[in-house]
C-alpha cells in the first residue's frame, strides 16, 4: 500500500465510523429524545433531500478549483458543530436545526472523497475496493462498539460518540495531500462554467440518466432499514447488544467482496453488479417484511453484500469508466444527490408514516424500488457499450486530490 492509498485509507476508515452508530441508532435516538416516527423520518427526509442542491455544488466547485480536500474539510467541519450541538440540545426545533446540517455536510463529503478514491486507484494502480474496505471494516466495529455503548451508557451516548469521530474525520482528511497553493485561483470563474457546461452535457445522457435511476433505486431501497430498521428492532424486542452484533453481519459480506473487487468487475462487469445488487434488494427486504425468527434475519443481513456491495461497486465502476476525470466529482455528487438524496430521502419520508401505519411490512416498498432497479439495470446492460459518454472522454486521469 502506497503512502496515498494508505492516507485515503485512513479517511475512508474515519468515515465509516460515524455510520457505525448513526445508521443503527439514531433513528431510536430521535425517538428517546421524544420525536415521533413520522417526525423521525421528516428529519431524516429532509437532510437527504437537501443534499440535492449541496451536494452537486460541492462537487462542481471542487472540480472546478481541482480541490477536493479542501471542500471536504469545510464539509466535515460544519458536520462536527453539528453533531457537537446535540449534545445540549434539548427542543425540536434545535434538534432538526443541527442534526440536518451535520446530516447536510457529511453526506456531501461521500462523493468527495468516493471520486478521489477511485480515481486515484487508476493512477496509482491500486485496488479502490482495497481502500473502500477499511470504511466497511470501521463500520463494523463502530457498530459493535456503539452496540455495547448503548447498552451501558443508553442512547445518551450518541451525541458524544458522534462528536469525537467526527473530529477525527477533520484530521484524517486533514492529513491528505494538500493541493499546490493557488492552483486554479485565478481562472476559477471560467473554470466553474465549463464544469457546469459539461455537467449539463452528462446529463442529456440517456445511459447516465438510466445508470442514476437504477443505482439510486438499489441504495434508495435501505431507506426504512437506515432510519428506521434498529427502532422497528428494538420494538420487537432487540437489546441494543443484540442490534450492534446483527447489523455488521451483512459487513462480513461487503468487505469479502471488496477485498476481490478488481477481479469481481474484470468478471462480472459494472453493470452485471448493478443487475445483481437489484436481485439481491428484492430478496431481502421480501424477507424481512414478514418480521422472520432471528435466526433467519441474521442470515438475511449477508445480503447486504448484494444490496449494498454489489451495486456500489457497479456504480464506482461505472462512473470510472464512463465519465472523464474532470468530471468526477460531479458525477459522482450527482449519483449521490439522486441516491441518498432522492431516493433515499423520498422514501425515508415515506418510511415513516408506513411504519406507524404497518409495522415492518414497510419492507414491501423498499422491495418495489429494488424491483424497479432491476428492470433499470438490464436496460442498462442494453444500452451501455463500456466507453464514455461525453464527447471529450479520453482525457487522462491527474493525481491529485
Amino acid at each position: 500500500m502506497n503512502a496515498v492509498s494508505f492516507r485515503l485509507a485512513l479517511a475512508q476508515a474515519a468515515s465509516g465510523l460515524i455510520g457505525g452508530m448513526y445508521t443503527p441508532f439514531f433513528g431510536a435516538w430521535l425517538g428517546w429524545k421524544g420525536l415521533s416516527p413520522s417526525h423521525i423520518g421528516a428529519l431524516l427526509a429532509a437532510g437527504m433531500l437537501l443534499r440535492v442542491v449541496i451536494a452537486p455544488m460541492g462537487g462542481v466547485v471542487a472540480d472546478a478549483r481541482d480541490d477536493r480536500r479542501g471542500a471536504m474539510l469545510v464539509f466535515y467541519t460544519i458536520a462536527f458543530c453539528g453533531y457537537a450541538a446535540l449534545n445540549w440540545a434539548n427542543t425540536a426545533a434545535l434538534i432538526f436545526a443541527a442534526a440536518i446540517a451535520a446530516n447536510v455536510a457529511s453526506g456531501a463529503v461521500t462523493p468527495l472523497l468516493e471520486s478521489v478514491s477511485v480515481r486515484l486507484s487508476e493512477v496509482f494502480r491500486f485496488d479502490y475496493g482495497h481502500v473502500r474496505v477499511w470504511a466497511s471494516a470501521s463500520f463494523m466495529v463502530g457498530n459493535v462498539l456503539a452496540g455495547l455503548a448503548v447498552s451501558r451508557f443508553g442512547l445518551a451516548a450518541l451525541a458524544p460518540w458522534l462528536s469525537v469521530v467526527l473530529a477525527m474525520n477533520v484530521a484524517a482528511i486533514y492529513a491528505l495531500p494538500a493541493p499546490p497553493p493557488g492552483r486554479a485561483r485565478g481562472d476559477f470563474i471560467p473554470r466553474l462554467r465549463a464544469t457546469f457546461a459539461e455537467a449539463r452535457e452528462l446529463l442529456r445522457s440517456k445511459v447516465f440518466l438510466v445508470f442514476l435511476a437504477c443505482a439510486s433505486l438499489d441504495q434508495g431501497s435501505h431507506a426504512f432499514y437506515y432510519s428506521l430498521g434498529g427502532l422497528h428492532w428494538r420494538a420487537l424486542g432487540y437489546s441494543g447488544s443484540l442490534i450492534g452484533i446483527l447489523w455488521p453481519l451483512g459487513l462480513l459480506a461487503e468487505i469479502a467482496l471488496m477485498s476481490v473487487s478488481l477481479h469481481v468487475l474484470r468478471v462480472i462487469g459494472a453493470a452485471r453488479l448493478l443487475m445483481l445488487g437489484a436481485c439481491a434488494c428484492v430478496l431481502r427486504w421480501t424477507v424481512m417484511a414478514f418480521d422472520p425468527p432471528l435466526p433467519i434475519v441474521a442470515l438475511v443481513q449477508f445480503l447486504h453484500g448484494g444490496t449494498f456491495a454489489m451495486a456500489h461497486l457497479g456504480a464506482m465502476y461505472f462512473i470510472l469508466r464512463s465519465v472523464p476525470p474532470r468530471l468526477a466529482a460531479t458525477a459522482q455528487s450527482l449519483y449521490a444527490v439522486c441516491s441518498s438524496g432522492i431516493a433515499m430521502g423520498l422514501a425515508t419520508l415515506a418510511s415513516g408514516p408506513l411504519y406507524a401505519a404497518y409495522g415492518g411490512r414497510a419492507y414491501l416498498l423498499m422491495s418495489a424500488m429494488g424491483l424497479f432497479s432491476l428492470i433499470l439495470a438490464l436496460m442498462l446492460m442494453r444500452r451501455w457499450h463500456g466507453g464514455r459518454l461525453t464527447a471529450h472522454g479520453e482525457e487522462e486521469a491527474v493525481a491529485t486530490i
